[in-house]
């Protein structure tokens, strides 16, 4: 089961200074017990709001941190993380993916798990269950990721994250309904990207 999904920066400054995280989008599908509780008020909704802000802060801080590491251990240059034209192809490199457990309590109040995938300035982490199958998880942030990148052109336009939230959402309710990881095979796959490019053009 998917808890969360978010679009992330990461990257240097243009002297080579680290940039500050800016989550451009987020998504969460489920809440925890505690979140299921009914707030009675005002105030105990902006609080849950401002928590939830903070823990997807805290996810794609970590993220973040886990990209650069593995890119600096590549020894790969700079100049392989700048996108140079919007008709570049993604090809994902061993370092661009990554895994990483939250304990419970840091910042959720059970366990998680984190796949991220790092294409040029955007980062894209999934919080799952850590019972999930990791594999279909992979499998399936891959899939969104190339599609998000390809139809919606995140890369040279990062603002699309937030300008196209909607269109985000829908392919989020393809891909991951619900917050459901689905086996999906090449056929699927193509129906599933051809429902979303009518339901885009409407």
């Amino acid at each position: 089961m998917v808890y969360g999904f978010i679009i992330h920066t990461v990257g240097t400054g243009p002297n080579g200074s680290p940039k500050p995280c800016r989550v451009l989008y987020s998504r969460v599908f489920h809440c925890d017990l505690v979140d299921e509780k009914l707030l009675s008020g005002e105030d105990e909704l902006e609080q849950e709001m401002v928590r939830r802000k903070d823990q997807i802060a805290v996810v794609a801080r970590q993220a973040e941190t886990m990209c650069q590491l593995r890119r600096q251990v590549s020894g790969r240059p700079a100049s392989d993380f700048i996108v140079h034209s919007s008709d570049e192809a993604v090809s994902l490199h061993e370092e661009d993916v990554g895994v990483f457990g939250l304990s419970a309590g840091d910042p959720f109040y059970q366990e998680m798990a984190v796949l991220w995938v790092g294409v040029y300035s955007l980062v894209f982490s999934l919080i799952c269950d850590p019972q999930d199958n990791v594999a279909l998880a992979e499998s399936t942030l891959r899939m969104v990721v190339k599609y998000l990148v390809d139809s919606l052109k995140l890369l040279t336009h990062s603002s699309n994250a937030i300008l196209r939230a909607d269109k985000i959402q829908m392919a989020l309710d393809k891909f991951i309904p619900q917050g459901q990881l689905l086996f999906l095979n090449h056929q699927a796959v193509q129906v599933l990207e051809k429902e979303l490019s009518n339901a885009l053009t409407l």
